[in-house]
């Protein structure tokens, strides 16, 4: 018999997937015998909204630092002119 096909990789969700690792080192640091416990479900709650503000700012400094590369490398051959010192 054929080996079982594999089941297709889900797509990640990178707020999600954030989420995750700050939640898991909040809770790292906030459940460490402080008294009385945060409720986990708010501490979850706080980690997606960290996550989605960290991806929203990730992506408007990414889109900055992209128009100031453009701005900076971009230039036209209008600007030279081509024919000059060429014999004819």
């Amino acid at each position: 018999a054929p080996p079982p096909a594999a089941a297709p990789a889900q797509p990640q969700d990178p707020v999600k997937e954030l989420a995750l690792q700050i939640y898991v080192q909040i809770a790292g640091n906030v459940f460490k015998g402080q008294q009385p416990m945060p409720d986990p479900k708010a501490v979850a709650m706080m980690s997606f909204k960290l996550a989605e503000a960290f991806i929203q700012a990730h992506q408007q400094i990414n889109a900055a630092i992209i128009a100031e590369a453009k701005k900076r490398s971009s230039f036209s051959f209008d600007d030279f002119d081509l024919g000059a010192g060429a014999k004819t």
